[in-house]
């Protein structure tokens, strides 16, 4: 489990990372995002969270590409995603019937790759605790 972890890592904190970063669009281009992405009606009123929730999720996709290169980094970014993202994921299949998460359905996939690497990074760190 550890060699596969090895092998794996920086390109899973790359382009996850780089995927999570796209979310940045519905911080600078809301109204693209939202109606273009995420298929949803565009609300004014919503503007103010829907650049907030984008800037927080980009800033999680940079902080991934940044683990890639700073070991220290790993844990607590790779834990913060890891609820983040299985989080995502809880809230996709709870929604799937409605038509609002039909947007979400790309993200989801890729946060579900995320969540189960992650599950065995740290099943590897339980068995290896001085990685």
């Amino acid at each position: 489990m550890s060699a596969f972890i090895e092998k794996t890592i920086k390109p899973v904190l790359i382009v996850g990372g780089g995927g999570t970063v796209l979310a940045g669009v519905n911080a600078f281009l809301p109204r693209f995002a939202v109606e273009n992405v995420q298929k949803l009606e565009w609300v004014p009123e919503y503007t103010i969270f829907v650049q907030h929730w984008g800037i927080m999720v980009c800033l999680m996709g940079v902080f991934m590409v940044a683990a890639a290169f700073v070991e220290s980094w790993r844990v607590p970014i790779l834990l913060y995603s890891l609820i983040e993202k299985a989080f995502m994921v809880f809230l996709v299949l709870t929604n799937l019937g409605q038509t609002f998460s039909s947007g979400f359905y790309v993200p989801a996939v890729m946060d579900v790759l995320i969540t189960a690497w992650s599950l065995v990074y740290f099943a590897s760190l339980r068995r290896n605790p001085a990685t």
